[in-house]
């Protein structure tokens, strides 16, 4: 435990010393929920900030979600930047034998990041909007202890009235006995178009750890 939070320091620190960065991809809420009842929390720190996730099935196959994140860091100018995501989601899931599951989720989330483009002269208290949609299909596995998932993430990131895409593949895991657990989330997000083509920039890595609680009724319990 203790050596995978050096490593999300790392990659925070890293990552705050890119220039331009407004886009910080958030981590992958992959709930993997089994049943109507089904719900849970997830909150982390990591590449992405300080984020809060949560779900819950309101049918065997239907589920909902809401994700927050909130970053607060220093850029290479000193200057002090803050930078928020709030979305909704809504997705099916399918139960496969006894331990599998596939699901897909798409939604909006909406925001503010600092208006510090390549070609804007910023003093540190601009901001503009952030908006983005995305699709989210995965497949994962679950047992008493240990929820995994792989996840390949499509998003449509407006920022400056600029929209790029994204694909941001990842691999979620809980780990823990039943209700409570580890979580972490790894992986990257890609642009469709080079760094040159962009008037802002992106954080390529997503990384964070934390906890997940299920607080919802479970059949398989």
């Amino acid at each position: 435990m203790r050596k995978t939070t050096y490593v999300a320091l790392i990659l925070m620190g890293l990552a705050h010393a890119s220039c331009h960065v407004l886009y910080y991809p958030n981590s992958i809420n992959s709930p993997l929920l089994r049943n109507k009842g089904d719900a849970q929390i997830n909150a982390s720190v990591g590449a992405s900030g300080y984020e809060a996730q949560i779900a819950y099935a309101i049918t065997n196959n239907i589920g909902i979600m809401a994700n927050g994140q909130v970053l607060k860091n220093t850029n290479h100018d000193s200057i002090n930047e803050q930078r928020t995501l709030t979305e909704i989601g809504i997705g099916y899931t399918e139960v496969i034998g006894d331990n599998g599951i596939f699901e897909f989720y798409g939604g909006a989330g909406f925001g503010r990041v600092p208006f510090d483009t390549k070609t804007s002269n910023y003093n540190g208290t601009q901001t503009t909007p952030i908006t983005r949609y995305f699709l989210q299909p995965g497949i994962g596995f679950f047992n008493d202890l240990m929820d995994i998932s792989i996840v390949t993430r499509l998003s449509a990131v407006d920022i400056a009235d600029e929209t790029n895409w994204f694909f941001e593949p990842g691999v979620m895991t809980k780990i823990g006995y039943k209700r409570i657990r580890l979580y972490a989330c790894a992986g990257v997000s890609i642009p469709f178009k080079r760094y040159d083509e962009r008037l802002w920039n992106h954080n390529p890595i997503m990384f964070s750890v934390g906890l997940h609680v299920n607080i919802g009724k479970r059949i398989d319990e």
